[in-house]
């Protein structure tokens, strides 16, 4: 005596890929809002700037969330440090404690980055059962 299972694999995968959703779009949604509780603010355009994005990929669901201002990457990962001089033979001109300066070149340290968004995937991930690795 044998038993036959018949499996319809198209409603399987649609039924698989709706949970997925869900739970990727839940994911991604509590690391947006958590990152940005943890974004460094100093006149709000950075945390502005961020954006999160859901979709499906073959039988895969991505989750993405991104800051689009242009120093978001020097304040997540850090920069180098910098000289910048002056173009020719001309002057730099800025403004410290009210007075008027002039420098043909000025030097910035090193600055340290603020992995808000990194940060913010660990301790999301971490609450939701997920391990986060990296390349």
């Amino acid at each position: 005596m044998g038993n036959r299972l018949y499996v319809n694999v198209g409603a399987l995968n649609t039924e698989g890929m709706h949970v997925a959703r869900r739970l990727v779009t839940r994911v991604t949604r509590r690391v947006d809002n958590r990152s940005a509780v943890l974004c460094p603010v100093d006149t709000g355009n950075m945390r502005a700037s961020r954006r999160m994005d859901v979709r499906d990929v073959g039988l895969t669901v991505r989750g993405k969330v991104e800051y689009t201002a242009k120093y978001s990457m020097a304040v997540h990962d850090g920069r180098r440090a910098l000289t910048i001089r002056a173009k020719g033979n001309g002057r730099l001109k800025f403004t410290v404690d009210g007075k008027t300066v002039y420098a043909r070149q000025v030097h910035q340290p090193a600055r340290a980055g603020r992995p808000f968004l990194a940060t913010a995937l660990r301790e999301v991930a971490a609450g939701e059962g997920f391990t986060v690795t990296t390349r």
